[in-house]
């Protein structure tokens, strides 16, 4: 995706040329393969998978280290990659891999256990059946491939507060900016269970989230290799050609897309800003099934940002409509019927209602929301005619409404904006260094923060910057 996307007028017959060279699948489930390409400025979705695959590195690469007979293929990485031509936007959807989805004729599993039991059209096969995203482009890149862009391009310089490592093979020594090889590179996206060394000498764990930090860590790295990439020349025909050399064999695409395909795009995208890049992580809930750590989605949560890589929403809130929100009533004040007239009321406002039911009793109305909903929960609560409570509560899957004495009518017209403003997030305790949150209570002042899990920051005020 890098390659494709810096795509220069003086390089076209030799990109032409190298990507007719890429290893293809023959793919059925790939929404549409004949319909216009990037030509028709149409959007586009792709599925980027990095391939948990050692092949094409050496014998003694640290990257094969205790990795034993691993057989089947599996992804090590799932992402949705939206591209609009026509408003040169580019968004990137990331799914943990223990996200526990319907997986089409084997029942519930891992969504990574998809491409080890079916292959790619089995993996886009589960995307489609559980999210209804319809993918139009598939592109694979194992470890090799990986590493040798990254080497490519003179490696990626990352900034640490602090001496970092995972048990995965990052070490990160030293503080300050630290340029990562193929090989660090590598081990960094992968990492999954880091710690950093704290003033007092002793390791501490710098991200609870597991795969969760994972991806923030990588939706953030993309945009360092694309800042890496352009800085190296990669929009001069000659650098280019290098990096598309390094490309072909360690990639696979499906049978649709063409060399005119990627050449329309990377024409569309040859001023592309890699800061403009927009990430999306899905919200989860950990929970336990079959005895396996798993994640399930927040169907609610999951919505708005789902319905915008379907091409049916937007993230803005004031483009939130009760269509994009799912929500339950509970009973909480033991007036008869109470649930179920408020959901008849809801559904006919536009809302995906839930079957209504019984709560233990509350003082005051709530509607609970999982954090990252708290727009959803600010139009649900303008539907109601109560005096609401706003309660972030990490357990519900989807927007709850729980009726209490003060409660009196569900209403199709919202009242006025001002009535519920949307809630502030929640602060959360930061590593030195950090872009985002971490328990450790060794870690440094409060601050607020989407992104999920430990993301190095920018390097100090004082300091060169560092990627």
């Amino acid at each position: 995706m890098v390659i494709v996307a810096l795509v220069g007028a003086g390089s076209l017959a030799y990109a032409k040329r190298k990507v007719s060279q890429i290893d293809r699948y023959e793919l059925t489930n790939i929404n549409d393969p004949t319909s216009p390409g990037f030509d028709s400025d149409q959007p586009r979705n792709f599925l980027l998978v990095g391939a948990d695959s050692d092949d094409g590195l050496a014998a003694d690469d640290p990257a094969r280290a205790g990795r034993g007979d691993v057989g089947g293929i599996r992804s090590d990485t799932i992402m949705v990659v939206r591209v609009d031509p026509k408003t040169n936007e580019a968004k990137v959807l990331s799914f943990p891999r223990d996200l526990w989805v319907d997986v089409p004729g084997f029942g519930k599993g891992r969504i990574n256990s998809s491409l080890e039991f079916g292959g790619p059209d089995k993996l886009i096969e589960t995307i489609k059946t559980n999210f209804d995203i319809d993918i139009n482009h598939y592109v694979q890149v194992n470890f090799a491939g990986f590493k040798s862009l990254v080497d490519q391009i003179g490696g990626v310089p990352v900034y640490f507060a602090t001496p970092v490592k995972d048990q995965g093979g990052l070490n990160v020594t030293s503080a300050g900016c630290n340029t990562l090889d193929g090989t660090g590179a590598l081990a960094y996206v992968r990492a999954r269970h880091m710690k950093y060394l704290n003033e007092n000498g002793r390791w501490k764990s710098i991200d609870p989230t597991s795969d969760l930090g994972r991806i923030s860590r990588q939706q953030d790295f993309i945009k360092r290799v694309l800042r890496g990439a352009i800085k190296k020349g990669a929009r001069n025909p000659r650098t280019l050609a290098t990096l598309i050399n390094t490309g072909v064999t360690n990639i696979r695409l499906d049978q649709g897309t063409t060399a005119g395909d990627l050449i329309a795009l990377g024409n569309a995208f040859r001023t592309f800003d890699p800061n403009a890049l927009q990430t999306y992580n899905l919200p989860v809930t950990a929970t336990v099934r079959s005895g396996a750590d798993v994640l399930d989605l927040q169907t609610g949560g999951a919505e708005p940002i789902l319905a915008q890589f379907r091409g049916t929403g937007t993230e803005a809130t004031g483009d939130l409509t009760p269509a994009s929100i799912a929500v339950a009533v509970l009973n909480g004040s033991g007036v008869q019927n109470q649930a179920g007239d408020a959901s008849s009321v809801l559904a006919t406002a536009g809302f995906k209602m839930s079957e209504p039911g019984q709560a233990a009793g509350v003082m005051r109305t709530q509607v609970r929301y999982a954090p990252g909903m708290e727009a959803q929960a600010a139009l649900v609560a303008r539907h109601l005619f109560a005096d609401v409570d706003l309660i972030a509560d990490q357990d519900v899957a989807e927007i709850t409404v729980v009726t209490g004495p003060d409660f009196h009518a569900a209403l199709v017209d919202p009242r006025p904006e001002k009535d519920f403003p949307v809630p502030t997030t929640t602060t959360t305790t930061a590593v030195p260094g950090s872009e985002s949150g971490s328990t450790d209570p060794d870690a440094g002042s409060t601050t607020t923060s989407s992104v999920v899990g430990y993301v190095p920051g920018a390097a100090p005020v004082g300091e060169p910057s560092c990627g």
